[in-house]
């Protein structure tokens, strides 16, 4: 006869073992293609830095919780939200519509800053032997303070039309990490980035957990979700196995139905499972492996964008500025001469790309900037060190130059705005 913590179990009631192949299989795979979207992001973010015109959308076109942030002003007034576009407002809808079905599987399955925490999380076992967890009386109230950030984020969103926490976001941090203008405008971000892959050398997903503001909507959202974790009492052997291996610190082993909103859909907890068929991911009349629902939630959330880019609506690369004023321009489809937008003109700007839609010679920025015709096809935010072509001062040069093309012929940089995005 044989004790586990909790029952007792006679030799002919032993459990049924789980295959532990199936089981390595599912970490595997979930970690391949968290491993393959962080890969993919982070390249697609330094392209976006290094490369001129054609180059891939930023960070803001490519995080849901941009459109969130824009859902407000969409709705109200059919607009989004200055640097947010409509691909992020599709990034939403697939992350929803994936809640809906798998509860937080984006942030378990999918998300690259909870892949990051998880990397420094396995590190920080390594380094000291074992999870540590923060004390429940501080752990508890300290996981409200996201709902706390979401509140704040889309209250500042919506009241002022852009971005304000932008600055203090640590995943733009990371896709600006080959950016010169990363300490200058998003230190802040970088410190909040470094605070949480340090806290997750202790506490898995420190940033998840306390601070993410995309994981307290998911929160909400995954109390209607059709599938969630449950537990077969009757064949648990208590060996918390199932606590140990949850990233979130929720308490599987005492739930027979996996309701905390903390949970992320990682499915670690059924992998790690050594009895058959105990935990599973179900709707209650249907159960799934791990592998199985990451291949489902994952392909869902894929087949969804794929469809939108397929449709035209979702655009993986930065549009020109003539674009952007084509598609900002009348039912007519021209754009009057003269009326080039000078806010469109951003640090990711080239100067070839103010010639071709605002009409100014390249030889007038060689002649005010000193910046050679080789160069112009380089991010201002790459030259502004160097030939004092800062995006608020260009913005002030070509704005004369529209008006007054004499005056703008003896402009002297720095004369307007000098400032760096």
């Amino acid at each position: 006869m044989t004790t586990t913590r909790d029952k007792t179990v006679s030799p002919g009631d032993r459990p049924i073992l789980a295959a532990k192949g199936p089981r390595r299989t599912a970490r595997i795979v979930r970690w391949a293609v968290l491993a393959a979207v962080l890969a993919m992001v982070t390249a697609l973010g330094i392209l976006h830095q290094r490369a001129g015109a054609g180059r891939p959308v930023g960070v803001d076109a490519l995080c849901p919780f941009g459109g969130l942030e824009t859902l407000w002003s969409l709705i109200s007034s059919g607009t989004l939200v200055r640097r947010i576009a409509l691909s992020s407002v599709l990034l939403l809808g697939a992350t929803v519509a994936v809640a809906l079905v798998f509860r937080r599987a984006f942030c378990g399955r999918i998300c690259p800053l909870g892949f990051l925490q998880e990397l420094s999380g396995r590190l920080g076992r390594r380094i000291f032997g074992r999870r540590l967890s923060v004390p429940a009386s501080l752990d508890k109230p300290a996981r409200l303070l996201k709902y706390v950030v979401l509140a704040a984020s889309l209250g500042l969103a919506w009241t002022t039309a852009d971005l304000a926490i932008r600055p203090y976001d640590p995943w733009v941090a990371y896709q600006h990490l080959t950016s010169p203008e990363l300490v200058a405008e998003f230190g802040v971000g970088l410190a909040v980035l470094v605070v949480s892959l340090v806290g997750s050398l202790l506490y898995d997903r420190f940033f998840c957990k306390y601070a993410c503001p995309m994981g307290a909507f998911l929160a909400l959202i995954s109390r209607f979700s059709i599938f969630k974790v449950r537990r077969n009492a009757e064949t648990c052997i208590d060996c918390k196995a199932c606590d140990r291996a949850c990233p979130m610190n929720v308490n599987v082993s005492a739930a027979t139905t996996v309701s905390n909103p903390e949970c992320i859909d990682c499915g670690e907890c059924v992998a790690a499972c050594p009895v058959a068929d105990t935990l599973a991911i179900s709707s209650g009349t249907r159960s799934l492996t791990p592998v199985t629902a990451s291949v489902f939630s994952v392909g869902l959330f894929a087949t969804l964008i794929a469809g939108a880019t397929a449709a035209g609506a979702f655009e993986w690369s930065q549009p020109t500025l003539k674009q952007e004023m084509e598609r900002e321009a009348p039912a007519s489809g021209t754009v009057a001469p003269g009326s080039f937008d000078v806010s469109l003109i951003k640090g990711s700007t080239t100067i070839s790309e103010v010639v071709e839609a605002a009409g100014v010679p390249a030889e007038a920025f060689t002649a005010v900037y000193g910046v050679p015709a080789s160069e112009q096809d380089r991010p201002l935010k790459e030259l502004k060190d160097v030939y004092g072509c800062y995006p608020g001062d260009v913005r002030a040069f070509v704005e004369l130059y529209l008006t007054d093309p004499a005056a703008a012929a003896v402009y002297v940089p720095g004369s307007g705005e000098i400032e760096g995005h």
